[in-house]
């Protein structure tokens, strides 16, 4: 038995250690991604660091990929990119063993996905175009692996305006047609709009018109239901280029200064630097020589701070040892048409940094609520319980203390005047047969209450008539039933439904007999095609049907609510009218 004991104590131990690692973990995780979207990267990374020391003794396999992915996020944004690719390194050494490949469940599968993705965006951003595609193949084929629809459509999207800027327009238009039906299964507009925004870019440098007009025309029709910034701002850049390839200058510098306004666009430099070394060619075309210079002098600002010899040697380098070890040879390395590449890179650059922190935030949510959804039911279920206990307590005490009254002020009082007879033969003996008799009738009374009706051999119509009648014998008062319809199937009443009635009964007819004055008492008993009513009336002066105590009206309308009905209680001059109305079920 004490064995027994320990073993218990220690599984409860171990479940409440490993529960609230968990919690630790995704809650720091969660943390550092609300500050990187902040733009508080240096508090971000702290926060991440902590978590890592969590994770690292627990050899949490996944947890140390997400965190080293999201950590080289964070330092790529504040241009440490050495630093960076140290956790891009670790990383991607965990997740290329055979045995995270064999076991990885649906969060490491997304964790996966998402580092590939972050690392193909990197190689957009430095211009590397084959090696982006490198990376990009391996998120597409994490991310087909995700259950989760909402987050598989956000990283198809993010995928697959990869391919768009790395030239490879077929893979481009798959991923993002599959992104674009995903998200509008779902109603997710945001993304719908930026899949779809992308594929107008894909038909364009197809030459596909018709496609181009077909993809305006579904992008139009969501763009109204659109408030993310990010999403509008890359439908916006998709329109400059196609504008400015077919020279319409005007418009293209006023899609331009519409993005520059946006709130937070100065901590996007990629956005600004595009805007900038386009602006500055449609200016050219206009003849505004002077207008065309300042914005190539702010483009050339922007491209020496973004494109850094040494950390694209770096970056290469990275790349050759894991192509080397995942021995996936064979990609096809061809030159193709590099025309608005700058364009595609701004886009990519803005919409992927920005969708992998949504990704994480809503990977991480998405736990969160799972376990407070358990925790609130647990608390509801245990609430309810305590609910019906009290109810069914109260319901008791309350009706051993109307039988301890019965008893009490009828058969206690009346055994005492027995006894006062018995001692006084002489007075008491032709009274003493009509006391007994009066004494058995109300012990009789008392245990006919306590049992329920048998209502397999009678039906609510009968039993409260039989009620009715036995009530009006013993109490010498005028008391009425009435059943309508004539020829109603009273059998029709659940036998739940006609016990709740019948108690109901006889605790307002109990309460009028004793506590009202009442001379007359009706009950009515009516049921139409979807309700059953029930009526009891009398003309004491009292409050009958809500005398006794507060418990016994309290009663009455808990058993009203039990049969799916509801009661009400009339006090008026001429006595007391009690309704109960019961919605049949069809």
């Amino acid at each position: 038995m004490k064995t027994s004991r320990l073993l218990l104590i220690a599984i409860m131990l171990t479940a409440a250690v490993t529960a609230g690692y968990a919690e630790t973990l995704d809650n720091l995780r969660q943390k550092a991604e609300q500050l990187h979207a902040e733009g508080k990267n240096d508090s971000a990374l702290l926060v991440a660091e902590k978590a890592l020391e969590i994770a690292v003794p627990d050899n949490d396999t996944t947890a140390i990929i997400g965190l080293n992915s999201s950590m080289g996020v964070y330092l790529r944004t504040l241009g440490r990119l050495d630093e960076a690719l140290k956790h891009y390194n670790t990383a991607m050494r965990l997740c290329t063993t055979d045995a995270f490949k064999r076991n990885a469940d649906e969060e490491a599968r997304q964790e996966a996905a998402t580092l590939y993705l972050n690392m193909a965006t990197l190689h957009v951003d430095m211009q590397h175009k084959d090696d982006a595609l490198y990376y990009a193949k391996l998120a597409a084929d994490w991310a087909m692996k995700c259950a989760d629809k909402e987050l598989k459509a956000q990283l198809l999207a993010q995928d697959g305006l990869i391919f768009l800027m790395c030239g490879d327009n077929r893979e481009a238009a798959r991923q993002l047609t599959t992104s674009y039906e995903l998200a509008m299964q779902l109603k997710l507009y945001p993304a719908a709009l930026n899949a779809g925004a992308y594929m107008i870019a894909v038909a364009d440098r197809l030459n596909d018109a018709t496609a181009v007009g077909q993809w305006r025309d579904r992008c139009s029709r969501i763009e109204g239901k659109v408030t993310d910034t990010m999403a509008l701002i890359a439908y916006y850049q998709i329109q400059c280029s196609v504008a400015m390839k077919h020279e319409n200058w005007q418009e293209s510098i006023a899609l331009f200064n519409k993005i520059l306004s946006t709130e937070g666009v100065d901590a996007m430099p990629f956005v600004v630097y595009d805007c900038y070394n386009n602006m500055h060619e449609a200016w050219a075309k206009l003849g505004e020589w002077r207008k065309a210079y300042e914005c190539m002098g702010k483009a050339v600002a922007l491209k020496d701070s973004l494109f850094e010899k040494d950390k694209a040697e770096s970056l290469r380098e990275l790349t050759v040892k894991y192509q080397t070890k995942e021995k996936e040879l064979a990609l096809a390395r061809s030159e193709t048409e590099l025309s608005r590449t700058r364009m595609y890179i701004a886009i990519g650059a803005l919409v992927v940094l920005v969708c992998a922190v949504l990704v994480s935030l809503y990977v991480q949510r998405q736990r969160r609520r799972i376990r407070e959804r358990e925790a609130e039911f647990a608390r509801l279920k245990a609430d309810t319980d305590r609910r019906l206990t009290r109810r069914y307590l109260e319901g008791l005490e309350s009706e051993r203390e109307r039988l301890a009254k019965e008893l009490h002020d009828g058969v206690c009082n009346n055994l005492y005047t027995l006894q006062v007879m018995a001692d006084n033969k002489a007075s008491g003996a032709t009274e003493l047969p009509e006391r007994l008799n009066e004494i058995r009738e109300q012990v009789r009374r008392v245990s006919h209450e306590l049992m329920p009706p048998e209502f397999k051999y009678a039906d609510i119509c009968m039993v409260i008539y039989d009620y009715v009648a036995s009530t009006a014998e013993a109490s010498a008062r005028r008391i009425t039933f009435t059943a309508i319809p004539d020829d109603a199937d009273w059998s029709t009443v659940p036998d739940a439904t006609a016990l709740e009635l019948y108690r109901i009964t006889q605790e307002a007819v109990g309460n009028a007999v004793k506590h009202s004055g009442a001379t007359d008492i009706g009950v009515e008993l009516n049921m139409t095609q979807d309700t059953l009513t029930l009526t009891i009336t009398d003309n004491g002066s009292q409050g009958s049907q809500q005398g006794g105590s507060g418990i016994g009206r309290r009663t009455m309308k808990q058993r009203a609510e039990a049969a799916g009905g509801k009661l009400t209680v009339n006090r008026h001059a001429g006595g007391t009218t009690l309704n109960v109305v019961v919605h049949m079920k069809a």
